[in-house]
């Protein structure tokens, strides 16, 4: 295992109740089936009551992916690096647990309590996280050397890309690094957890509980956030996207666009929104031929009817947006999240009299 060094890659493998893993009391490398994962269950549950003949489950880089653990009581139990994609973990217990390295990619984790668990190096890419309860998790940095290999492979960060995360208890959790790409993540907590250096690009954050996070270094330059999300935790030193113009502001900038497109660029101003904010904005019908919309936040925007011929609109978020018989054609859209994004009657293609053709 590694954690940033050698060292601490042979730290992580003392569990947090001070019992030692070793090969000899681990199982090591096998595929467990669903017979199997019922009788260890039954003799963990043993170990944590003190009756005889129980035993602490330790697995490492054990295959369990798509096995069935709803309700069962691994609290305290290490498994490290295991495969645990596509399990449904619906009202699962792994309080405490040892879960260094463990893939929680596609689980349905509904209700499944992880509170105080090690989860360092974790994934949950595309999991669904309702009600999960990860308080006082510890989610940092943190990969497995897998047998024969010198050094740690694949993903370092706990990721979270794409995660549902609706009602999630993630309060008092160290997520220093972590990966929250494309999450949508609503009435959670976050309260005083350690968000130094996480990325939110592409997520979706409603009434999410930021107070006492640290957020010094969050990236929320692409993130969707709302109103009370935003008043909940102290965002000064996280870097955010450029807030959108007020309506004066916006007016003159439209105007100036549309000059600039009147008297063949030569007089006016291209419109720069690139990186800015602008949720909920409503730009119907307007002329934005060639405006910079990159990197630029626009869930829920209206451009119902409007001129966008050879807009860039790369790596924008359009989540939602009202795109409905706009023109489009020799627009750049790669990079750009079109989820619920409506397009119906838009024009598409070439662009006449230029090399430029919507790209997607």
């Amino acid at each position: 295992m590694s954690d940033r060094s050698p060292a601490a890659a042979r730290q992580s493998e003392q569990p947090r109740t001070g019992r030692k893993v070793t090969e000899s009391n681990a199982i090591v490398g096998r595929r467990i089936g669903q017979e199997a994962l019922k009788k260890l269950c039954e003799l963990h549950e043993r170990y944590l009551k003190g009756i005889p003949n129980g035993w602490c489950v330790v697995m490492k880089e054990c295959d369990l992916s798509g096995l069935d653990f709803r309700g069962l009581n691994f609290a305290q139990g290490h498994f490290i690096g295991c495969d645990f994609s596509g399990c449904n973990l619906e009202d699962a217990h792994f309080m405490g647990a040892n879960l260094f390295g463990a893939n929680f990619d596609h689980c349905n984790m509904t209700r499944t309590n992880f509170s105080r668990a090690d989860l360092r190096g974790a994934n949950f890419a595309d999991a669904e996280m309702t009600e999960a309860q990860l308080d006082g998790a510890d989610l940092r940095r943190g990969a497995v050397i897998k047998r024969g290999a010198t050094a740690p492979t694949g993903r370092e960060n706990s990721t979270f890309r794409g995660a549902r995360m609706y009602g999630t208890n993630m309060s008092e959790c160290k997520l220093l690094d972590a990966d929250f790409e494309g999450a949508s993540i609503s009435g959670a907590s976050l309260q005083g957890a350690d968000l130094r250096g996480a990325s939110f690009a592409g997520a979706e954050l409603k009434s999410v509980e930021l107070k006492g996070a640290n957020l010094a270094d969050a990236d929320f330059r692409r993130a969707v956030m709302d109103e009370a999300t935003a008043g909940r935790g102290d965002l000064m030193r996280a870097t955010r996207p450029r807030p959108a113009p007020g309506p004066e502001r916006m007016k003159k900038i439209l105007l100036e666009h549309l000059v600039w497109i009147q008297t063949g660029q030569k007089q006016g101003m291209r419109a720069d929104f690139s990186r800015m904010d602008l949720s909920r904005t409503v730009f119907s019908r307007q002329v934005l031929a060639s405006a910079n919309f990159q990197e630029a936040i626009l869930a829920d925007a209206n451009f119902e009817g409007a001129i966008l011929a050879a807009a860039d609109f790369s790596n924008a978020i359009l989540y939602r947006a009202n795109m409905k018989g706009a023109d489009l054609r020799g627009a750049d859209l790669r990079g750009a999240e079109l989820k619920g994004a409506d397009q119906s009657g838009a024009k598409t293609g070439e662009l006449a009299g230029t090399s430029l053709s919507t790209r997607l």
